[in-house]
């Protein structure tokens, strides 16, 4: 039975991720989002992220027409609350849970 307080969507759109201060010049991550709702989504992403790491959130492929009540946030910071591993067509990618900070 699903637990959640809000309806997630359903997605397969392309996203690039990056550190919102750093550093050093480190290169975007790629990926793409799995599911979002109003408050987060959760992403599959080639890099593993710290848990409380901020991150710009954009998108890079059309959000087509399931873009749920709320819309699809196309430019987001989000913070990581989650990472685990997960294998994709034999490569290891990220199954990642990205809650949206608000400003």
């Amino acid at each position: 039975m699903e637990k959640r307080a809000v309806i997630r969507y359903q997605s397969d759109i392309s996203i690039c991720c990056s550190f919102l201060n750093s550093t050093e010049r480190c290169q975007p991550v790629e990926g793409k989002i799995k599911n979002f709702c109003a408050t987060g989504l959760c992403a599959e992403l080639r890099s593993n992220f710290k848990t409380g790491t901020v991150l710009v959130v954009r998108t890079t492929g059309a959000s087509g027409s399931n873009s749920g009540e709320d819309g699809i946030r196309t430019l987001t910071l989000a913070e990581v609350k989650w990472s685990k591993p997960m294998s994709t067509e034999g490569m290891v990618n990220y199954a990642t849970g990205l809650k949206y900070l608000m400003l």
